[in-house]
């Protein structure tokens, strides 16, 4: 009898506990005018399949860099970015992609970032 009662409760409990994907920091650090920039993200709990990442900048000259694995391969889940802000605009940067499945599917993440320019005193 419970056993009628468990079994459709199975599915849930196996794929409620898959980790989820999470980008950190949750706020990229101000840049100042002129200045070099740079910060990292990392995504942590499942491994990003690198042909699905996606990453837009409001700046041109601001860009993404993946990190190196061991193997020479790039790793989508340690992210740096780099770039020189000439104006005082704010920086609009967004990421996306999906991890690779393994005992559980993969999963899609996406976050937005605002970098703030300032004046260097």
């Amino acid at each position: 009898m419970i056993n009628k009662y468990l079994f459709p409760l199975i599915p849930l409990l196996l794929f409620g506990c898959a980790p989820s994907v999470e980008v950190t920091p949750n706020k990229l650090p101000d840049a100042y005018l002129n200045q070099p920039y740079e910060a990292d993200i990392e995504i942590i709990n499942s491994a990003v399949v690198g042909i699905s990442f996606y990453s837009e900048f409001s700046d041109s000259s601001f860009k993404l860099t993946p990190g190196v694995r061991e193997s020479g391969q790039d790793d989508y889940n340690n992210l740096t970015i780099n770039g020189l802000p000439t104006t005082l605009e704010p920086i609009s940067v967004y990421i996306a992609g999906s991890t690779y499945g393994t005992n559980f599917p993969g999963k899609e993440f996406e976050k937005k970032y605002t970098i703030e320019i300032k004046v260097a005193e």
